[in-house]
């Protein structure tokens, strides 16, 4: 359930973030015992989502709506996993759980576009993220602005947080069951198929622009999104899926590849 504007612009004035889910998150990411646990309401998992028996962890910027819009009526939005785990552990406890990954290249020049056109074609940025955004006309401007963010991922929109940031659990590790690289389209859908997902429409398209990245914005984003590369190298030396990295600590030393045998 949600307040009135006015309760949730109060909100998220308190917690420090820009959008009204991010107090959520804010609750998720401290102590159970913290200065804010007081704070903490009651949440409804919605019935559909409630009832099905894969929960998928919306990655934004990686193809994702799609998969939610084919899995749910409701819109679970891009809540981490740290969320249900905080608010829905029971429920958590008895689904299997679904992530895509992305290469770290590739989503950030997507999530660039993305900001440049103010949204894709169902989504659109909020207002006040948007206005932190507002100097932001080139990719080195796009940078400096994460780079800004010292690793404080709720001072940044949602498109340009790391994608570890969403899986992870709250020690720190991968807590999702079924993770995909975003290439493997074809395994994924007969991956879905078993859940009754018989097609996947393309939805929330990003306008593209032919773009790159120099050698030196590629390092640049590699020392913001160190787990990000490890984890899509190590994805990739599996041929695209894993289901044995539940508990493997997100870190770029643990899950840097050194044989595609790790995950077998």
């Amino acid at each position: 359930m949600r307040f009135n504007p006015l309760i949730e612009q109060l909100g998220t004035m308190l917690f420090g973030v820009d959008q009204y889910a991010d107090i959520f998150e804010r609750l998720a990411l401290a102590p159970r015992t913290g200065a804010f646990s007081w704070a903490l309401p009651e949440r409804r998992l919605p019935a559909d989502i409630a009832e099905a028996p894969l929960l998928f962890i919306h990655v934004p910027k990686n193809g994702g709506t799609s998969v939610k819009r084919a899995l749910y009526r409701s819109d679970p939005g891009h809540a981490t996993l740290r969320y249900y785990e905080r608010f829905f552990p029971a429920s958590l406890a008895h689904k299997e759980t679904l992530a895509l990954i992305r290469d770290p290249v590739d989503r950030f020049l997507s999530g660039f576009d993305f900001l440049m056109n103010g949204g894709g074609g169902d989504v659109r940025i909020q207002p006040r993220p948007l206005r932190r955004m507002q100097q932001v006309r080139t990719t080195d401007d796009f940078l400096d602005f994460i780079e800004t963010a010292g690793g404080d991922w709720l001072k940044v929109d949602t498109f340009a947080r790391p994608q570890h940031w969403y899986i992870a659990n709250s020690r720190n590790q991968i807590g999702v069951n079924h993770l995909w690289l975003l290439e493997r389209s074809k395994p994924l859908a007969e991956f879905l198929g078993v859940y009754g997902i018989q097609t996947l429409p393309h939805a929330n398209r990003t306008r593209r622009q032919d773009r790159s990245l120099t050698e030196e914005q590629i390092e640049r984003l590699k020392r913001l999104y160190p787990e990000d590369f490890a984890l899509y190298d190590l994805l990739k030396a599996n041929g695209g899926y894993s289901s044995a990295l539940t508990g493997r600590a997100v870190s770029a030393s643990s899950l840097r590849v050194t044989s595609a045998s790790m995950l077998s």
